[in-house]
């Protein structure tokens, strides 16, 4: 009997302890509470892609880095250094970015030779590193960056 009892109780405890991992994984149980003063202050950051051409499927790759200042209230802006399939350009750009209260959210950025750009963000806890992906058609790109 006590070795019935034993292994019910060490079911249970695996149960509860994969049901507890579970719902930390989960959005109900992510840490809330971010919003648009967790990202304030100077980031650095590096990124690298590829654009596909329309017409002919052929990748042109690219790398940024930069570093961006935000406001904590919605207003971003950076200079970065780019490299597209080898030439360098140097550039300048400002935006706007949204938070949700479980550390994701997106940018809408505007450069100095008016490209604009798309990216979904993924705030760390603590608000000291941004993973993002590029959500423009025809481009591949992810990055991270972290605060100075």
């Amino acid at each position: 009997m006590k070795r019935h009892t034993l292994r019910g109780f060490c079911l249970a405890v695996c149960i509860g302890a994969g049901s507890t991992a579970w719902w930390l994984a989960s959005p109900a149980g992510a840490q809330q509470g971010f919003s648009l003063k967790s990202l304030r202050g100077e980031y650095v950051f590096a990124l690298d892609g590829y654009t596909i051409q329309g017409d002919t499927g052929q990748h042109q790759p690219f790398a940024w880095a930069g570093k961006e200042t935000y406001d904590g209230a919605g207003h971003v802006a950076g200079v970065f250094t780019a490299s597209y399939n080898g030439e360098i350009v140097h550039r300048t750009y400002t935006g706007t970015y949204t938070v949700n209260p479980y550390g994701t959210g997106s940018t809408l950025l505007t450069d100095s030779n008016g490209d604009v750009t798309h990216f979904d963000i993924f705030i760390r806890e603590g608000s000291d590193e941004v993973s993002y992906v590029e959500t423009d058609p025809g481009v591949v790109s992810s990055g991270y960056e972290r605060r100075r």
